[in-house]
């Protein structure tokens, strides 16, 4: 019985394909999307006792505590009395009835006048100098809301259109909190840094909701 021949296996040729991964990688690499990340340095609160006996004087604190109903700012131990529109007793800046309805939680909350309070507080002698600041937030409180409270802490802004401002001012629209820029200050070896508003962040353990 004769046996069938096996033809002989051809090389294939790859030169094709080859050409065609040589372009697409190209476009493939115009097309990614590269992703930053921003880091926020963040400590937890540490003893200051002793430092304070030895000083003589209490350590200044300013706290930011954070729910859904609104912002409690604390200075030395005494909460800021709540702003316009606020019922008294209730947060220092307070979650608007008018926002209430919106989709994302970031957007429930009034961080114009929690930006304004902040630099009222900074424009103080007492706090001018001072760096940190603690934010506690209920267990219920959206991560991105304590994230974007510990950004509108950290720097100084100005409105868009100013480009020689030295300090940060007080905003008067959200749509000017939203353009606004980080003012920026002559630093050392002729560089430029961000004027500081509360930068030292302290980030405090949740509080659980009652």
């Amino acid at each position: 019985m004769a046996k069938n021949k096996v033809p002989d296996a051809e090389d294939i040729n790859l030169t094709p394909i080859m050409n065609m991964v040589l372009v697409l990688i190209p476009l493939m690499l115009l097309n990614v999307v590269f992703m930053t990340i921003t880091l926020i340095e963040v400590t937890m609160p540490q003893r200051s006792a002793g430092a304070a006996m030895n000083s003589g004087d209490p350590p200044k604190r300013l706290q930011l505590f954070i729910s859904k109903q609104g912002f409690t700012i604390v200075e030395n131990g005494m909460p800021l009395n709540a702003i316009d529109g606020c019922a008294a007793g209730g947060p220092t800046v307070c979650a608007p009835e008018s926002k209430k309805d919106a989709a994302l939680e970031t957007d429930k909350q009034d961080w114009l006048s929690l930006y304004n309070e902040l630099m009222k507080i900074k424009s103080k002698s007492d706090w001018a100098t001072h760096e940190q600041i603690e934010i506690v937030a209920d267990s219920s409180v959206n991560f991105g809301v304590l994230v974007k409270a510990m950004d509108i802490a950290r720097f100084q802004l100005v409105p868009k259109s100013e480009a020689e401002a030295t300090k940060g001012k007080v905003l008067t629209s959200e749509e000017e909190l939203n353009e606004a820029r980080q003012v920026l200050i002559d630093g050392e070896d002729n560089t430029k840094t961000q004027a500081a508003l509360f930068p030292v962040v302290i980030l405090g353990l949740p509080t659980v909701s009652q």
